[in-house]
């Protein structure tokens, strides 16, 4: 992950692919709803049955999922440092996540992150730029 700071700009850019990622894991989560909704169209033919319920189910957190990143996940590559509310740390499955909370109710997930001496290194270059680490 290499993030730059552009000073005339006043915002900070981060290379690390995260577009292309989040376009694969939607479109694959597009497919699974519109295979769900296959399946269940033909429900009043066919009758309710366990692979119908199962069908809903993946339906239905399919579109949470897609719901998530769509409307709660940011792939910008440029961000304004005054857009950056502060550094978020979550802990998955004793793994450590770090993302930018946005201003905008948006989180830019930061994921070739991974040890604690780029984490630093990350803080420090935030507090030089003027962002809240």
């Amino acid at each position: 992950m290499k993030i730059i700071y552009i000073k005339k700009e006043d915002s900070i850019e981060i290379k690390d692919d995260l577009k292309n990622n989040y376009f694969f894991v939607k479109f694959l989560v597009g497919l699974n709803i519109l295979n769900a909704a296959l399946r269940l169209i033909n429900i009043k033919e066919t009758g309710f049955g366990f692979q119908e319920i199962v069908w809903l189910i993946v339906g239905i957190v399919s579109l949470v999922v897609l719901y998530f990143f769509l409307f709660k996940r940011s792939t910008s590559d440029k961000i304004a440092l005054n857009e950056i509310k502060r550094l978020k740390v979550n802990s998955v499955f004793g793994r450590k996540r770090y993302s930018l909370e946005l201003t905008n109710g948006k989180q830019r997930n930061l994921i070739r992150l991974k040890d604690e001496n780029e984490l630093s290194e990350l803080k420090k270059f935030l507090n030089n730029c003027g962002a809240k680490a």
